[in-house]
């Protein structure tokens, strides 16, 4: 079973690879914690998490910028400040014995402030997902939640 699932492992990887997914290149401010928690609920099955990341101009028509898989518990990215991003969460789980496959996404356009830094709580547990965006402002404990904003609300 070990081998098994070291096998399954590079496999993943390897088509994670060629995938043609371009890895997201940030240069800002690190203002954004993805905390990502991952269990599909059985070892026979898997889940993956990861965020596609759009900028979004003065019309509202995005741009892919990249994607970054949250394969690890948390990633600090840079958003440009002042600049509205769409951020595309997505969970993808597979199973190896009923061969069946499935993706679900969160999606939200949000606009980082300068001064502010903020922490993404990503679950996916036994098929439920969420995703909670707290903002924090430098120098201060209190978090505030922010609320999903459709693209079609710029």
């Amino acid at each position: 079973m070990k081998y098994l699932l070291s096998a399954f492992a590079f496999t993943a990887s390897v088509l994670a690879g060629c995938s043609g997914l371009k890895a997201y290149s940030d240069t800002s401010v690190k203002n954004l914690n993805v905390h990502t928690r991952t269990d599909s609920g059985s070892f026979l099955s898997s889940t993956r998490a990861s965020l596609d990341i759009y900028g979004v101009n003065n019309t509202c028509q995005t741009a892919y910028q990249g994607t970054v898989i949250l394969d690890k518990e948390t990633r600090t990215i840079g958003l440009p400040a002042e600049r509205p991003s769409y951020l595309v969460f997505r969970f993808e789980s597979s199973s190896f014995l009923a061969n069946s496959s499935g993706a679900t996404n969160y999606d939200t356009l949000f606009t980082p402030l300068p001064g502010r830094h903020y922490d993404v709580d990503v679950r996916y547990i036994d098929g439920i997902y969420s995703v909670t965006i707290l903002e924090r402002i430098t120098g201060d404990r209190k978090a505030y939640r922010i609320a999903p904003v459709e693209l079609k609300d710029c």
